[in-house]
């Protein structure tokens, strides 16, 4: 067993480790008289059974080192450790770590005086209480007055890594339930003006439906620029939206996605070889919207699934012709979302 045992977190492992090197590089303790569960060569073997291994070694050492951060009172294991060391009457060395008050100490282990880890100038109390206490000599003072102006730098940084506690004071519970339970009244008081506010919006979105129906939003999938361009001009001289022009299938999904249109026309096949139909066969499992297929290639149609109902106008084609189409493929899809309950 060893003479050491330091009680502390495992997530206050890096913590931990400064400790080891406070008393093995700066006092002089040799490494094989600490024991350290979370740092490397001073904890438990390999093959050693954890839980009895941890009994063993808090069994008679000459000094238990209690390491009590947040973190630390918050483990039910550390407080086990807190525990045995009080019952078999070993010699604790608390060390607080802020937040934590020498309070905690008090409430533990009774009236046991501790060191307040940023107090740097009680390192060298520190330092004589684990020499006499294990009886060696340790090294010697210009050495240990190196680590210590060390220490000081180090602990700022390992503090600031420090893990909080996850419990909240009382006072601070109360101020969120109270809080809390303001914001419910005032929600409860304006329920009737919620519900205003939402029947409201629902005539809105009515009106914005009707003024849809008489101007459909049209997005159009062309891999041609002119042909584009032709298409854009005719849409928008019949006094439609036009919602976008893509030239590809992943931009069609994309953009219809975000625009909701009412219709849509596309080539067969886009600008880099990607399928308009696929995707319009994709967006109709999100959006319900008639599709128009403007193509060279009608009979392509006919090969693997495509969109229904689906309206065809062949290129090159005729201006009228195509906005004939497009008040059909509206009408359409205005009777099927009406029809929808």
């Amino acid at each position: 067993m060893s003479d050491i045992f330091i009680s502390h977190a495992t997530a206050d492992q890096p913590l931990a480790e400064m400790v080891v090197d406070l008393l093995a590089d700066a006092i002089g303790v040799p490494e094989t008289s600490i024991f350290c569960s979370s740092v490397p060569g001073h904890g438990n073997p390999l093959t050693y059974d954890f839980n009895h291994n941890m009994l063993q070694q808090i069994q008679n050492p000459k000094l238990v080192v209690l390491l009590m951060t947040p973190a630390y009172m918050d483990s039910a294991f550390c407080l086990m450790e807190l525990g045995a060391t009080w019952a078999l009457q070993l010699k604790p060395l608390p060390i607080v770590v802020p937040p934590v008050s020498f309070v905690e100490v008090t409430r533990t282990i009774g009236f046991r005086q501790g060191w307040n880890i940023t107090d740097t100038s009680g390192l060298e109390s520190i330092r004589q209480t684990v020499l006499d206490t294990l009886g060696i000599e340790g090294r010697g003072n210009h050495n240990f007055e190196r680590k210590r102006k060390r220490w000081a730098v180090d602990l700022q940084l390992r503090l600031k890594e420090l893990q909080p506690s996850p419990k909240v004071p009382r006072s601070e519970y109360n101020q969120v339930l109270e809080a809390s339970t303001l914001a419910e009244s005032r929600l409860n008081l304006r329920s009737k003006q919620v519900g205003e506010l939402t029947a409201e919006i629902k005539k809105l979105q009515k009106r914005l439906s009707a003024l849809r129906s008489k101007r459909p939003v049209v997005l159009i999938a062309e891999g041609e620029p002119l042909i584009a361009l032709d298409l854009q001009q005719i849409i928008e001289d019949a006094g439609c939206i036009l919602g976008g022009v893509v030239r590809t299938a992943s931009e069609l999904i994309e953009v219809a996605e975000r625009v909701q249109p009412d219709i849509i026309t596309t080539e067969i096949s886009l600008a880099d070889g990607s399928s308009g139909i696929d995707a319009v066969n994709e967006i109709l499992t999100f959006h319900d919207v008639s599709a128009i297929v403007i193509t060279r290639t009608p009979e392509a149609l006919l090969k693997g699934p495509r969109p229904e109902p689906v309206f065809l106008v062949t290129k090159p084609f005729d201006p009228g012709t195509l906005m004939r189409v497009i008040e059909e493929a509206h009408g359409a899809v205005m009777r099927r979302r009406d029809a929808r309950p």
